[in-house]
Parts: C-alpha cells; sequence; structure tokens
C-alpha cells in the first residue's frame, strides 16, 4: 500500500502565486511545471498521477515538493551553481584601459590588440573583448 503523503503548507499568497505561475507564457518552463507539480501536489494528487499527468519522473515530483515543504516558493528556484570562474575580471579590464593611458613601446605610435595582449600576457580576444565593450574598439569601419 503506498504511504500517505503529506501536504506542503502554503499560505494563500503562495497559492496565488503558484497560480500565476502555472499560467504563465512567459516565465520560463522549469518554473512553470514547478508550479503545476506544487498546485497538484497541493490539490492531493498521487505523485504517479502527477508524474503521469505532466510527463516527468515521480521522483521529480518528490523532490520539489521536499524543496517546496523547507523553503517555500524560493525553493522553487534553481540553486546556484559554481560553473567554471572568470578568467578575465575587472582587474584586467583596468589593466587594459590603463596600458592604453601609458605611452605605447618604443617604436610604435601607438597602443594596438596584440602589444596591450602580450603586455599583460594574455589574449589577444579578451583584451578585444574589452575594447569593444567599453567602446573603444568598433567592428564597423564606421563610413
Amino acid at each position: 500500500m503506498p504511504k500517505k503523503v503529506t501536504i506542503p503548507k502554503c499560505s494563500a499568497e503562495d497559492r496565488i502565486t503558484l497560480e500565476t505561475w502555472a499560467n504563465s507564457r512567459t516565465l520560463e518552463a522549469r518554473l512553470v511545471e514547478r508550479a503545476k507539480i506544487m498546485i497538484k501536489c497541493l490539490e492531493e494528487e498521487s505523485v504517479k498521477n502527477i508524474a503521469a499527468d505532466l510527463k516527468i519522473r515521480p521522483n521529480t515530483v518528490i523532490d520539489w515538493r521536499r524543496r517546496f515543504e523547507k523553503k517555500g516558493i524560493a525553493g522553487l528556484y534553481d540553486l546556484p551553481r559554481s560553473g567554471k570562474p572568470p578568467r578575465y575580471d575587472e582587474e584586467f579590464r583596468k589593466q587594459v584601459l590603463d596600458d592604453l593611458e601609458k605611452p605605447p613601446p618604443a617604436g610604435q605610435a601607438t597602443w594596438d590588440g596584440p602589444t596591450v595582449a602580450e603586455h599583460l600576457n594574455a589574449s589577444v580576444h579578451a583584451v578585444w573583448r574589452v575594447l569593444r565593450k567599453e567602446g573603444a574598439y568598433s567592428t564597423d569601419s564606421g563610413q
């Protein structure tokens, strides 16, 4: 016999938010799906029926129900992920812009991307990204 499932506690405001999310056509699909899961859980539907209706795994229903029980609406958002750390940060940007303020190396009239990159021991592409973002370099010829 299946285990009796506890119904998560949900305030009236959270219920309205879930209804809004479930009917949204502009919100991320994953939040819409999670809202639908929670609405069905609040209506005391079985995990098996919810999973079949939404074409998801039963464990997905269980996981989101647990997160909602612990954290409420905030539990339905994705957790932050570590990801790859940025290689070139704000300090790199400052170094590129500071170098452009200095006199160019001997034998050159102005700084160019490869020279700045060599001076900072960085990628030429990273230097160009900084320059494009700062508006110091444009890909169009201006004509």
